[in-house]
């Protein structure tokens, strides 16, 4: 008899593109973008920068890696960082402040991202 077959990794149903696409769907994403655009007259954009091209592995799954940032022709300043599973739906956050990774309901719930008016600001609770 031979040994079973170690569990194979979850198969990719999404693509980094689609990855891409479903985190710049987010309401807050979009808020953020249309906040950028009007606070700098159109001089900044927001905007999705892969800050690692290779899949960050978490609990067998793999994730796109992706920083919303504010982009200008001087810099690009990071506001949040994202993990986008490439088996299903799920959209991580980076919580900085406390390096760990935690899940999008509790991101809106304990970070209040709708607030958030700047990359450096952290709305008030």
């Amino acid at each position: 008899m031979k040994d079973p077959a170690p569990p194979a990794e979850p198969r990719a149903v999404r693509t980094k593109e689609q990855g891409a696409a479903a985190l710049m769907g987010l309401p807050e994403l979009q808020a953020w973008s249309a906040l950028i655009e009007k606070n700098t007259n159109g001089k900044a954009h927001g905007g999705l920068l892969e800050y690692d091209p290779v899949p960050r592995k978490l609990n067998g799954k793999n994730y796109w890696q992706f920083s919303f940032v504010e982009n200008s022709a001087e810099s690009a300043l990071r506001w949040e960082s994202f993990l986008v599973s490439s088996s299903d739906d799920e959209i991580l956050v980076e919580d900085g402040a406390n390096d760990e990774v935690i899940s999008l309901a509790r991101w809106r719930r304990e970070k209040h991202p709708a607030k958030r008016t700047a990359f450096d600001s952290q709305p008030a609770n």
